[in-house]
């Protein structure tokens, strides 16, 4: 018997609210961390009008609940709808609640801590120099990856699966711009602003209903390569954080209408199976266009680490955390909101957005060849059928649907892309920081922010102009760009475990809180990469046995040197311990 709807939604729904304010807020935020509220962040003390800015919580929440989002949490799921509903779904609830919230809080604070830097380089202070700048490549190498994945995502879906949401991208920006100007520079305020913003973004879709905008695969590769650079190299106040504001009025609008949808057809069955396959064809993890496309290579133990890139949990958001949001943060209080509340909203948006409407939909999607037709399809169904209930017209409320559907996944890969961009240019900053006491004139032109943005993007885009016998690039760097992040993800967890046990002294069980996850995903996401590495990488094409498989390759080096740092740091803060209080005893 299938089981309704609301075995999906009610339950998911009541374990985040739970989660919120009895785990994190109580525990993390209360008991851990100890968030003080007179202790003055980064944003005040390192002010610059450019990086360093403080921010309404709620605009920041915005912004950093646009940046961690993109694309991930709607792609990921989408593919692993090849594994039935139930599988993905206890995948994203158990990460959400067990992992990425604690992850992507705890990396927000401890940056916070230490002035604003990034995760990469708080791990010098509990891991060595060393461990800095193998954590700062490794970094470095895996957003090359997030930027060719999304520049591909986004020009698949303008190019193949919805022009109409080419038009609103287009129409987006100067409204984002007249955003950033009313807030920050007319004085109007931010509720006037916004209701003028939002007014305008309405009429925008509306538009774009009617005016589909066409251009091919390569030249919106081409144009958001441009995007991207010019961005990620603003100030924030200027686009990213406005425009990432206004995001998520569409994202909370993507979320409610999907959890509308489903409590008006609460009696719908779903329609796809719970359990379909425990090992999937190898196709889903970057094999597509090679003669091993079809063959099972793909159980769901790791390769889930190489799908559900986020959604569940992403090390993508420890960057955002530590690279724009902590400097942005206006006070210590606004950290649970932002960094635990956002990734819990992402794994709203996996669950009611993507897995719900596949599994309703399933006799309309099962057949499509693309993950992103799956969702888009299935996502206009659904709200198709709700909005029939209403009265509308069934066929053209779909249509509707699934054109704001593939509006809000691209507006979302765009935020995703230039901070992904811009959080690239951060880290190949920080690469070169020995350089500057040694030669300033040299360390001044590497780090130029214009330099270090074209350098990014253009290594990325060079990725996603590739395709594999007409399979677009992202479906073959999607399991590297989802393996690193998940592997980032561990990597961060270890460095925030380090932190709170010898700087913030925590100990017993809300270590192994921190320690365990840890742990289990680096075991996950390294075995996971190992096999991807042996089985799919000799299949592919030389570009990207060269540029994903090589970054992987390289990112496996220094993810087994910083799991080594790690264990040996840890050991040595209990040794340390240890004799501390046997003199204490002798004493």
């Amino acid at each position: 018997m299938a089981a309704p709807v609301a075995a999906i939604v009610l339950p998911v729904i009541i374990a985040y609210i739970v989660g919120y304010w009895a785990y994190g807020r109580k525990v993390i935020e209360r008991k851990v961390v100890k968030a003080d509220a007179t202790r003055k962040t980064p944003a005040w003390t390192r002010y610059d009008g450019v990086d360093y800015v403080p921010a309404n919580k709620w605009v920041l929440y915005g912004h950093h609940f646009a940046s961690i989002a993109g694309a991930g949490p709607i792609v990921g799921p989408a593919l692993a709808s090849v594994y039935g509903w139930f599988a993905p779904l206890l995948w994203v609830i158990f990460g959400n609640l067990f992992i990425g919230a604690i992850h992507d809080y705890l990396a927000l604070m401890a940056s916070v801590r230490h002035g604003g830097i990034s995760i990469m380089s708080v791990a010098e202070s509990v891991m060595g120099k060393k461990a800095k700048y193998a954590f700062l490549v490794y970094v470095w190498g895996a957003l090359l990856l997030v930027i060719a994945a999304f520049l591909s995502v986004a020009a698949t879906i303008y190019s193949v699966i919805s022009p109409n949401a080419a038009t609103k991208a287009v129409v987006y920006m100067p409204i984002a711009l007249l955003l950033g100007y009313l807030m920050y520079r007319a004085g109007l305020g931010i509720t006037k602003s916004t209701i003028i913003a939002i007014v305008l973004a309405i009429l925008g879709y509306v538009y774009s209903l009617y005016v589909p905008l066409y251009l091919s695969y390569n030249s919106w590769v081409y144009v958001l390569m441009l995007y991207s650079f010019i961005a990620a190299a603003l100030p924030v106040w200027y686009l990213l954080q406005p425009r990432d504001y206004l995001n998520a009025y569409l994202l909370w609008a993507f979320v409610i209408a999907s959890a509308f949808a489903a409590l008006l057809i609460l009696d719908v069955p779903l329609k796809q199976p719970a359990i379909i396959t425990w090992v999937a064809p190898a196709a889903i993890i970057g094999a597509g266009g090679t003669p091993i496309a079809n063959e099972p290579l793909a159980p769901f133990w790791p390769s889930i680490a190489l799908v559900i890139a986020c959604g569940a949990l992403s090390g993508f958001h420890s960057v955002v955390a530590s690279g724009t949001t902590s400097k942005q943060l206006a006070s210590e209080m606004d950290a649970l909101l932002i960094g635990y509340g956002g990734m819990l909203t992402e794994g709203a948006v996996s669950t009611l957005a993507v897995i719900t409407p596949i599994a309703v939909a399933w006799d309309k999607v099962a057949t499509l060849p693309k993950p992103l037709a799956k969702f888009t399809v299935g996502y206009g169904e659904m709200l198709g059928i709700a909005l029939g209930r209403l009265g509308f017209d069934v066929a053209a409320a779909a249509f509707a649907a699934k054109v704001f559907a593939a509006i809000a996944l691209t507006t979302f890969v765009l935020t995703t892309l230039d901070t992904a961009n811009r959080l690239a240019r951060f880290a190949w900053s920080e690469m070169f920081d020995f350089l500057a006491e040694r030669n300033q004139s040299l360390y001044k032109l590497l780090t130029n922010r214009w330099v270090a943005s074209a350098i990014s993007i253009a290594l990325g885009g060079l990725l996603a102009i590739q395709t594999v016998d007409g399979t677009p690039a992202w479906r073959v760097v999607w399991p590297a760009f989802a393996g690193t992040n998940q592997l980032l993800a561990a990597l961060a967890l270890m460095t925030s475990a380090l932190w709170i046990y010898v700087v913030l002294r925590v100990r017993g069980w809300l270590a192994l809180t921190v320690v365990a996850p840890a742990v289990f995903l680096w075991v996950t996401v390294t075995t996971a990469l190992a096999m991807w590495l042996v089985l799919i990488v000799p299949h592919l094409k030389p570009i990207f046995q060269i540029g994903a498989g090589g970054v992987t390759a390289i990112s496996f080096i220094l993810d087994l040197y910083l799991f080594y740092a790690f264990a040996k740091q840890l050991l040595r803060a209990k040794k340390e311990e240890a004799i501390a209080k046997a003199r204490t005893t002798t004493s």
